[in-house]
């Protein structure tokens, strides 16, 4: 060990001074300097070791069966469908975005058209699939005694018949393929999830999925034109907001206040371009001092670990959507990136709070965020995004119009209208998936 010096001491002292998160960085930094990563460290990264496990792997007399499935379906007439198999990956929050979405049309399907809904758990083990049965049931009553699977007790083909099975995952279409027990199979899109990786073995891995063929049951329009560019037939709906969770504030806000900025900050999940934002906050707090407040939230991060103590104030993740929803509404400004063909929920939750929405340039969202109308659209550079934030800052007028413009557009939304689109699809009244190519028959 090395000798206790005085610098030590007083790096010591600092470090406590800054609180327990930052002593844990410094005790697992050192850590990793005291190792020998190429003892220890496996030859394969984690992208290689997803293609080494054989998980993740189709034949082409799979793929033709599967497609000889799918023409056969879109040849019939309508039809009712009673039931229906998910394949369900593991979530710890019943509640975050995707798996809400699914968990909502699931919801719809029993309490509408009375589905019997299953879930199969296909990547975890008897144990976590009761804990996660017990959250879906608490979250969404009408599902309350419906069936949860585990392969470990439960093989694919000891599952019993259904007339739709449904991936909601890029992994979960690999099983679904294997599945011969269901009348017509779908692909639950909800992001283009081969952006996920980097260039590699597990980004090859989920864009295959895509040629599989599967009728896709896509989330917002444009990420169902990228679907559909693979030559697949989707059917695209619009999430809708909560407008009784997620709505402005019923009193106005201190005129004397800081100009509150929030910014859905994730260090971990690299499509939410974390490092981008901070300089972009760091550029705006700069200019502003005082006059500005800048709020993040989505994950637990301490900001003296990035230098930004007195920038920025992390409120970690919330306990509840209703504390998000109070979140937003204090709030006058909502800062989100999103590198990948989906907008992500933030902005639609944001104008419904009565928030000014500033995002990135995206040619996939465009159907949605139009720059200046009910948005502010930046590149992804830190002074472009620092500028728009400051001009929301500024100009309280531009501020008013881009917040009335983002409410009317979110509350054209329906959440029963849009899953009865994908309904009728599913059911073949509608003709056929590819015919639903434009968001025309939403509800105003």
């Amino acid at each position: 060990m090395g000798r206790f010096t005085a610098v030590r001491r007083d790096h010591i002292l600092t470090l406590i001074k800054r609180g327990p998160t930052e002593i844990g960085y410094a005790y697992f930094r050192a850590r990793r300097r005291r190792r020998n990563l190429a003892d220890r460290d496996p030859e394969l990264s984690e992208s290689d070791q997803l293609a080494f496990s054989g998980a993740f792997d189709v034949t082409d007399a799979v793929l033709a069966e599967n497609q000889e499935l799918i023409d056969r379906y879109r040849r019939s007439e309508p039809f009712e469908i009673r039931t229906v198999q998910w394949f369900l990956p593991f979530f710890h929050h019943v509640y975050f975005g995707g798996v809400h979405t699914l968990l909502r049309f699931a919801d719809h399907f029993a309490r509408e058209h009375g589905v019997e809904n299953r879930f199969h758990c296909y990547d975890v083990g008897p144990e976590p699939v009761r804990v996660m049965a017990a959250k879906v049931a608490e979250a969404f009553p009408a599902l309350a005694g419906t069936e949860f699977t585990s392969p470990a007790r439960v093989r694919l083909g000891d599952l019993a018949p259904a007339d739709a099975a449904i991936a909601t995952l890029w992994s979960s279409a690999y099983p679904l393929l294997h599945l011969r027990s269901a009348r017509a199979k779908f692909y639950f899109v909800q992001d283009n999830e081969p952006q996920f990786y980097p260039a590699g073995s597990a980004s090859a891995l989920a864009e295959e999925t895509y040629r599989f063929g599967l009728p896709g049951i896509v989330n917002t329009p444009g990420l169902a034109e990228v679907y559909r560019s693979y030559g697949n037939p989707a059917v695209s709906f619009v999430p809708a907001v909560d407008l009784e969770r997620y709505h402005p504030a019923t009193e106005p806000r201190d005129p004397a206040a800081p100009v509150r900025v929030f910014f859905y900050g994730r260090p971990k999940t690299s499509r939410n371009a974390f490092g981008l934002g901070l300089a972009a906050l760091r550029k705006l707090k700069l200019a502003h001092g005082d006059r500005v407040e800048i709020i993040c939230a989505g994950e637990n991060w301490n900001p003296n670990q990035f230098g930004l103590a007195g920038v920025v104030r992390n409120l970690g993740v919330l306990a509840s959507l209703e504390e998000v929803g109070a979140l937003y509404r204090s709030c006058d400004i909502g800062l989100v990136f999103m590198n990948t063909k989906h907008p992500s929920y933030q902005p639609f939750e944001f104008m419904a709070s009565g928030m000014a929405t500033v995002s990135n340039l995206n040619p996939a969202t465009a159907w949605l965020l139009r720059d200046g109308e009910n948005c502010l659209l930046t590149p992804p550079l830190p002074t472009p995004t620092a500028e728009r934030l400051g001009r929301l800052v500024d100009d309280e007028e531009l501020r008013s119009q881009i917040v009335a413009a983002g409410l009317a557009e979110v509350r054209r939304y329906r959440w029963g209208d849009q899953i009865e689109r994908v309904w009728e699809a599913m059911c073949l009244r509608e003709g056929t998936f590819a015919a639903l190519d434009r968001p025309s028959s939403l509800s105003t």
